[in-house]
């Protein structure tokens, strides 16, 4: 499964600030599940700048998630303070698409995007012609692969 990486951020106020080692997130999926923490990887939380109230995480999630990040800051294990955001994957996704690099690669048949960085990929496609056979020559269609 392809993955990007995304920062989410939350601004809790400068009341709430310096408080970075109880501040934590769980990101929920559509249906309000909790998503399995195994399926992303998520730098430490930290705060910019110190003491402003203002945390963030980078977190490298499938880019077909869809859903939310919940924040909270806790006093003493109960949270005292909640945020909410959309993971917005969508709109880095087409950035993506629509700057970075892409290649067709003629041994599958596939259209192959990349990140910024030229070598994390984001997206695969198989191309078909119009009779539906996997080609590279009168693409008519192409269709995501997911792993």
């Amino acid at each position: 499964m392809a993955r990007i990486k995304i920062i989410q951020t939350s601004n809790f106020g400068r009341s709430l600030g310096g408080r970075i080692n109880d501040v934590s997130f769980d990101l929920y999926n559509t249906l309000g599940q909790v998503y399995d923490s195994s399926n992303y990887n998520a730098s430490s939380v930290y705060e910019i700048p110190p003491n402003s109230g203002i945390y963030g995480s980078e977190i490298e999630i499938d880019t077909l998630f869809s859903g939310s990040i919940v924040w909270s800051v806790s006093n003493n294990g109960t949270p005292v303070s909640y945020a909410t955001e959309e993971v917005k994957i969508d709109q880095k996704m087409a950035r993506y698409i629509h700057t970075g690099n892409w290649i067709i690669d003629e041994n599958t048949k596939q259209m192959v995007f990349y990140a910024d960085d030229g070598t994390t990929e984001i997206a695969r496609y198989n191309l078909r012609d119009r009779d539906g056979t996997a080609s590279i020559d009168e693409i008519f269609e192409r269709i995501r692969v997911v792993n």
